[in-house]
């Protein structure tokens, strides 16, 4: 490479060094107004949407937003032509923030759903910098799904605070949302994942609804009980005749009278009684739904998917990093081994391999939770789709074929769209990899402590958090590491492993160690 070559390659360098200093300078700025927005919006969680300090709320929002405008001309001045995606990852996160933001303000304002062109529009983002800068679809729809998170969790402080129509405005516009979403055709990536979620949030928001209407019913009944006019005449009538009753043993009255009113008296008392026994059956439905009002609004994070007992038991290397795992944990390693517990079970394609591998397990029991490859050209929900080898879901086993410990029926766990049960396959050993049974006995083959623990820096694949996909994912700390053992320490700690998964903004998620499983690779 000659002197002038070097020249001009240095040229270059140092062109693309002075773009990425002056972007960054700017996403900078961005980013600052994006938490300014973000945080003035948070006040609407304890602001009563019907009140008249709303508006002032979204009044001091607009501002930031329309000094957006300076911002993106800067960085629209700054990137070259036709680089826009060269250059687009540097401010996406922040450009999505600002789009769930101007999403937010037009929903407060209007009810309404904001149009990609308005979003431009708000943040000063021009048609004709499209090579340059202009706000990908895909960050447009990343920012809608961000305010539907957010809707997911007003519709529940909005009740607290007293407006009760809310979450039912917010359920008709996140239904409306949702079922766009679902006729966009979203590949397995971080906004398919993203996708997901929106089912949980439309979930809480029917819940919230459900629940609020089944404890105003509840509410109702009782009123209607203690408002009845019957009951206090009842009670009236009980009362005359316990006042017309003798007080000595010499009454004035008949034996016929005496007979007659206590006739009366008994017949008034047992209506009294259902009468009361209405009233404590009353009480009884309103407390209950009460009690699931409050346990919601104290609820403020999602308890883990499902809880486990767990054997304390040291970390077991993965077969990555063998060479950097201490000498205390490989004895501690062969220690389990010698208690008869299977070793790591290595993935295989191979349906021989894949049988040996998993033989103290076969024939995989009915009710064993697995993830599952579907087949090509089919996706969870039994819709057509490009045949993605990286595509993993959730299943449980429903039955083993003809006794044939190689076949199996699997059932997805998501629900159809029309409400059934999820799709069910025919499928072999080679598309299942058994997940941990915490339920099995501790020296089984099929209990976690006979699974390998995955170190730090170990590729795996795992559950994303609230889909029912698995994906691939770097472990950032295994169950050891945020667990490890020794005093003050529970041994029925549940087991998680800190992860973070690919394509998904170096966002890190706690998962349960039963659905960390081996990357299966391509």
């Amino acid at each position: 490479m000659d002197a002038h070559n070097v020249d001009y390659l240095n040229d270059l360098l140092e062109q693309d060094a002075e773009i990425k200093d002056k972007i960054r300078e700017h996403v900078t700025d961005l980013d600052k107004k994006t938490r300014s927005m973000v945080g003035i919006l948070n006040r609407i969680h304890s602001t009563p949407s019907e009140s008249s300090q709303v508006p002032p709320l979204v009044d001091a929002v607009r501002p930031i937003l329309r000094s957006c405008h300076g911002t993106t001309a800067a960085l629209a001045g700054i990137i070259p032509p036709n680089q826009f995606w060269r250059w687009k990852e540097m401010w996406s996160n922040s450009l999505r923030t600002a789009v769930y933001a101007a999403a937010l303000v037009e929903y407060l304002t209007t009810g309404s759903l904001i149009s990609l062109a308005q979003t431009s529009e708000t943040l000063g983002v021009k048609e004709e910098w499209k090579d340059r800068f202009c706000i990908a679809v895909e960050d447009y729809l990343h920012g809608l799904i961000t305010m539907v998170n957010e809707l997911s969790r007003l519709a529940v402080n909005a009740v607290t605070l007293g407006d009760y129509q809310a979450p039912i405005r917010i359920s008709i516009f996140v239904k409306d949302l949702f079922a766009g979403f679902t006729m966009l055709n979203l590949k397995n990536d971080t906004l398919r994942r993203r996708f997901d979620s929106l089912k949980y949030d439309l979930k809480k928001i029917e819940e919230e609804i459900e629940c609020w209407s089944r404890a105003s019913k509840s509410l109702a009944t009782l009123s209607n009980v203690y408002a009845s006019p019957s009951t206090g005449e009842t009670i009236e009538r009980v009362n005359r005749l316990i006042a017309g009753w003798p007080t000595d043993d010499s009454p004035a009255e008949s034996y016929d009278t005496l007979k007659a009113n206590f006739k009366k008296l008994s017949a008034t008392l047992k209506d009294v009684r259902r009468h009361a026994d209405n009233e404590a059956k009353a009480l009884d439905a309103a407390v209950e739904h009460l009690e699931i009002l409050i346990a919601l609004r104290r609820a403020t994070e999602p308890h883990p998917q499902e809880k486990r007992n767990k054997r304390p038991r040291p970390p077991s290397p993965s077969p990555t990093s063998v060479a950097v795992t201490s000498a205390g944990s490989r004895a501690a390693q062969l220690a389990r081994g010698s208690a008869g517990l299977s070793p790591a079970i290595p993935f295989s394609r191979e349906p021989r391999a894949r049988r040996e591998a998993l033989f103290n397990q076969l024939p995989l029991q009915e009710g064993r939770k697995v993830a599952f490859h579907p087949p090509p050209g089919k996706t969870a929900d039994g819709s057509g789709a490009d045949g993605d080898e990286n595509t993993w879901i959730l299943a449980v086993i429903t039955k083993c074929i003809q006794q044939d410990r190689n076949r199996y029926e699997v059932q997805d766990v998501e629900p159809q769209e029309d409400g059934q049960p999820g799709q069910c396959y025919n499928t072999t050993l080679r598309s299942i990899i058994p997940l941990p049974d915490p339920n099995a006995p501790p020296n089984s083959a099929t209990h976690p402590n006979a699974y390998q623990e995955f170190a730090a820096g170990s590729t795996v694949m795992a559950l994303y958090p609230d889909t029912s996909c698995f994906y691939r994912a770097e472990v950032i700390a295994a169950p050891s590491d945020l667990h490890p053992l020794g005093r003050g320490v529970s041994s029925k700690h549940i087991s998680m492993y800190k992860l973070r998964f690919e394509d998904d903004d170096d966002q890190e998620h706690s998962v349960l160690s039963q659905f960390v499983v081996e990357w299966p690779g391509t």
